[in-house]
């Protein structure tokens, strides 16, 4: 279980990481977090500073092992979804539609 409870987060990449070790992700719902961080399925989402939800959580995955192993195969697929062999070709492919007009 990895727990990133920041104010403010630009991108995520620690929770990417994390993810790409089969590591479930509690997480606060602020800046780029969301957007790697899939709330019920590679962790779970929640307001900045509600360390108490944040907790039950973290209780709710741990506490039976069929969850555990589902939020850990939906982490390590979650973070293949930012593998740089996907991420360059949508850059490449932004670059060329760019360049088209």
């Amino acid at each position: 279980m990895f727990l990133l409870p920041s104010e403010t987060e630009s991108f995520g990449l620690a929770a990417l990481e994390a993810m790409a070790w089969g590591v479930p992700v509690i997480s606060s719902n602020t800046g780029g977090l969301p957007e790697v961080n899939f709330d019920g399925i590679s962790g779970y989402l929640s307001d900045v500073g509600n360390t108490l939800e944040m907790s039950q959580n973290a209780i709710k995955i741990l506490e039976n092992e069929d969850t555990l192993l589902e939020f850990k195969n939906n982490a390590t697929n979650t973070a293949k979804q930012f593998d740089i062999k996907n991420v360059v070709t949508l850059y490449e492919n932004l670059y060329k539609k760019v360049l088209k007009k």
